[in-house]
């Protein structure tokens, strides 16, 4: 009874601290920052200026920013989980060529910015943007994410009233995507659950999805499953063939559709 009594205690131990490693841990697990930051000019990038605004809590959050023709809308852009803006930034070119502003917002804890990636205070950091975009005074503001930044998309909808949404390879839910995943008790011991189908259930203003068939990263059916939450009546799904979770950004495979999907909404 002894010798059994050593192996439940041993058993109860190790699976103490694959639980506390979890809990303590998920943070490290989910984000891959690069804190080597590089600058719009190091990133061959010169239409980009750096732009730092603060946080309500006063924490400063880096932004790049491309001004644009300010009778055009302006594109707010969040980021994949990896990296930092210089990552992602070539990308978003294509907007400043057609001269739309352009406004990419760091995370905490990437590249230079300061502090932990909270879902509350990621959240705070773009209504923060938001507005602050706003008071330039372009005529509107299109939300525009990316994996996980379509997370910080989709939360801002409840924050602020966004009148467009663009999402590239959305996720339901960070606790459904975990899940899905090969971690045992991972979606139970999530921390930040980013719980996007249900700001999709109220948010009114037009949406587009897009996401890759062949995407492992981050499945097709959530951006399904996003499509049939949203509440909007004006909403849209496209899904690409043979298109993973990377190319359909890096290769900007997604470009043609929102290009196309502007010029619908009457905005060139």
């Amino acid at each position: 009874m002894k010798s059994y009594a050593k192996i439940l205690a041993g058993l109860a131990a190790i699976c103490g601290l694959y639980v506390l490693f979890l809990w303590s841990m998920q943070r490290y697990l989910l984000f891959w920052p690069s804190h080597d930051y590089v600058s719009p000019q190091e990133a061959d990038l010169p239409e980009f200026a750096e732009n730092h605004l603060k946080a309500t809590d006063g924490t400063t959050i880096m932004t790049w920013y491309a001004t644009g023709d300010k009778n055009k809308p302006a594109i707010l852009f969040f980021h994949g989980n990896a990296f930092q803006i210089s990552g992602f930034a070539q990308q978003l070119m294509p907007f400043v060529r057609q001269g739309y502003g352009v406004l990419a917002m760091e995370y905490r804890n990437f590249g230079n910015t300061k502090g932990t990636t909270l879902q509350e205070d990621i959240f705070a950091d773009a209504a923060m943007t938001y507005d602050w975009l706003e008071s330039q005074g372009y005529p509107q503001i299109i939300v525009y994410g990316y994996s996980y930044g379509t997370a910080v998309a989709s939360g801002l909808t409840a924050l602020r009233p966004v009148k467009k949404l663009i999402l590239t390879s959305p996720f339901a839910s960070m606790r459904g995507l975990v899940a899905e995943k090969s971690v045992p008790l991972g979606s139970l011991l999530m921390r930040d659950t980013y719980p996007s189908k249900d700001y999709l259930r109220q948010y009114h203003g037009a949406l587009l999805i897009i996401h890759g068939q062949n995407d492992l990263l981050i499945p097709v059916h959530h951006g399904q499953m996003m499509y049939d939450a949203a509440a909007a009546e004006d909403k849209e799904l496209v899904l690409l063939e043979h298109t993973d979770h990377h190319n359909i950004f890096f290769k900007e495979k997604n470009l043609p559709i929102i290009f196309a999907w502007l010029k619908k909404h009457g905005i060139k």
